[in-house]
């Protein structure tokens, strides 16, 4: 998607079945940078959310923090949306939000993130991925519209004590 992608290293990956789930054009799968191609996003959550959300689709959620500020490459009002980030760790962090340290499943406490992926052409930008260290709280981006961003991987970690 022309953004620079790390794999996840760490993550159980499980994929999910999506190939002719969004229509018949495939290309926003694509792993080569051609034409049509999305880029990879990640989304921290729970272990509750993960079938409603593989289900339904990501929804816009109530905290919002970044509707009233500007795209920080297009000057753009960001709007409501659906918050991703580029950043594993931003969504590590997130997903160790939900609950007490992570989720609680069958004796283990474990992290959820889904891989997804997002229209590079309708992202809006909190922060420039180009230009803050992943390490740090962010970079944030928010797509206004749910279509434009598919969960395609569930990516699972275990916490450590």
């Amino acid at each position: 998607g022309g953004i620079a992608y790390s794999i996840p290293k760490g993550w159980k990956r499980f994929a999910c079945r999506v190939k002719d789930k969004f229509g018949s054009d495939n290309s926003w799968l694509r792993l080569d940078g051609g034409s049509g191609e999305w880029a990879i996003a990640y989304h921290g959550t729970s272990y509750e959310a993960l079938v409603p959300i593989l289900d339904g689709g990501l929804k816009s959620g109530a905290a919002q923090a970044y509707a009233d500020q500007k795209d920080v490459r297009t000057g753009v009002t960001i709007g409501r949306g659906v918050y991703c980030s580029p950043s594993l760790q931003v969504a590590e962090r997130y997903a160790n939000s939900r609950g007490d340290g992570g989720t609680h499943h069958d004796g283990h406490m474990v992290f959820f993130v889904l891989q997804c992926r997002v229209n590079p052409n309708k992202m809006k930008r909190c922060h420039d991925e180009e230009k803050v260290e992943f390490s740090d709280s962010k970079p944030y981006w928010v797509l206004n519209d749910a279509a434009d961003i598919r969960p395609y991987g569930i990516l699972v970690k275990e916490a450590v004590a």
